[in-house]
């Protein structure tokens, strides 16, 4: 766990700029279709609900994963 919380020196980091790191270290980028990622405290469900609605309405085939974590 030391080593972990050295790694980087903000107690909270709200950027992408490490996830976006590992996954290019991982070789998964780009990715192969466009992604979009709902995050937050409240309202997840029901703002992935409606993208997936306007998606759907305007023709674009769409898939969703979301998880209780």
């Amino acid at each position: 766990l030391d080593h972990q919380q050295r790694q980087n020196a903000r107690s909270i980091d709200l950027g992408l700029g490490r996830v976006q790191e590992v996954a290019r270290r991982l070789g998964v980028l780009p990715l192969p279709c466009p992604v979009l990622l709902v995050a937050g405290t409240n309202g997840k469900g029901s703002t992935v609900a409606h993208l997936v609605a306007q998606a759907r309405a305007a023709g674009l085939s769409t898939g969703c994963f979301t998880s209780p974590h």
